[in-house]
């Protein structure tokens, strides 16, 4: 089996599974196209995915990362990433720094 949460290259973004919308199930956490699962009350974000981000991190440093699922819960908005070395993380959209025209720019 191939390991989900893997290196992204910077110019594969786009190819990433995600989840687009609706709430991720526990089935899409599972096969890789998720990272996080709210049982019961959470609805879709409104938000292109996936997309390139920074993601700014709790030492204040920062890191890229793909946007695979955005979700409305507890009157906030929670994102699933993939950082591009690898692994998965979860944030809140204060967060981030949108990339529009991706990690090329």
């Amino acid at each position: 089996m191939t390991y989900l949460w893997g290196p992204i290259s910077a110019n594969e973004w786009r190819s990433i599974p995600c989840v687009v919308g609706r709430p991720a199930t526990e089935a899409d956490v599972a096969c890789g196209s998720a990272v996080f699962y709210v049982p019961g009350n959470s609805a879709a974000a409104s938000m292109r995915l996936p997309c390139c981000a920074i993601q700014s991190l709790e030492d204040g440093s920062e890191q890229p990362v793909v946007v695979i699922q955005a979700e409305l819960a507890n009157q906030d908005t929670i994102l699933g990433v993939r950082p591009l070395p690898g692994g998965n993380g979860v944030c809140t959209i204060a967060e981030i720094r949108l990339l529009p025209a991706g990690f090329e720019s």
